[in-house]
């Protein structure tokens, strides 16, 4: 049992001076397979220039086979910059193809590749993205309390009216907490790297994300 509290003090030492603070959720509604339906929920605050956003984004999955999961989403986001009270509102329509492969019993590989179509205020024209994130999770055969999962991921995330990527999220270590038989809590530490004209940003985020299952 030493391990779990060895991994909380790491986790908690990396964002000593976190930029962003994220907090996600979701919600299964409708579960009847091959069907999933969800509603998906995030804040974000930046402590760097004061802004905050929130997004909510109902969703519906389809399990096309045993290693291939397909989605589609549509997304409300609001950007808010709290000196100025200045907002901007984005909606956008998503689809999502995501292969998922069981290297072992304990190992598996998630591959989630999405394609934005977004449309933002006051921009006359819109701005489709395109995000490809990797992820390696390791189940632990027995759970140390109730940490279950070991995990780390790296999201491309490219703009496609530039032609290059814009964004990268990398977590290089998150935790899986069972909380109960249908709800699960994600505590993960990530480097957010945004490209502007003449370099890249990186910033630090320490998030949540809490998963509900009815």
């Amino acid at each position: 049992m030493r391990l779990l509290p060895a991994l909380l003090c790491m986790l908690a030492a990396l964002p000593a001076h976190a930029d962003e603070w994220w907090a996600w959720s979701n919600v299964d509604y409708y579960r009847k397979p091959p069907w999933t339906g969800s509603v998906f929920m995030g804040n974000f605050a930046d402590e760097v220039d004061g802004s905050y956003a929130q997004i909510v984004s109902p969703r519906v999955k389809y399990a096309a086979s045993s290693w291939l999961d397909v989605g589609l989403g549509l997304s409300m986001l609001r950007l808010e910059n709290l000196a100025t009270h200045d907002r901007y509102d984005q909606i956008r329509m998503e689809l999502e193809i995501n292969p998922h492969y069981d290297l072992t019993k304990q190992l598996r590989v998630d591959w989630r590749n999405r394609m934005e179509w977004r449309e933002n205020q006051g921009a006359p024209s819109a701005t489709n993205r395109s995000r490809h994130r990797l992820q390696l999770a390791y189940t632990l055969p027995r759970p140390l309390g109730p940490l279950t999962r070991l995990f780390a991921n790296d999201e491309c995330l490219m703009d496609l009216h530039l032609r290059r990527e814009t964004e990268n999220r990398f977590v290089p270590l998150g935790l899986t907490f069972k909380l109960t038989d249908s709800m699960d809590l994600d505590l993960f530490y990530m480097i957010d790297s945004k490209r502007t004209k003449t370099a890249w940003k990186h910033e630090s985020v320490l998030g949540t994300y809490l998963r509900v299952r009815f």
